[in-house]
């Protein structure tokens, strides 16, 4: 449960430094953009998709924003 007091905190801190929310909920969303991506490409699937690094931008952003919603403080 201490994990959880951690995250939900507007500053994480990491050693000496003080690490902004925002900037670990973006994390998790481009770490999980890319293994969706990862996997993708493994199986073929992105083949038909037109614009492929849009698309991950566009994974990170939704990624970003669930784990925003989620663990917001």
């Amino acid at each position: 449960m201490e994990l959880m007091a951690r995250i939900t905190n507007p500053e994480v801190q990491i050693g000496d430094f003080l690490l902004p929310w925002g900037l670990l909920v973006g994390t998790i969303g481009f770490l999980l953009a890319w293994i969706v991506i990862w996997f993708l490409e493994r199986k073929c699937w992105t083949r038909k998709v037109a614009n492929l690094p849009l698309f991950f931008v566009a994974l990170a952003v939704l990624f970003g924003c669930v784990a925003g919603l989620l663990l917001a403080p």
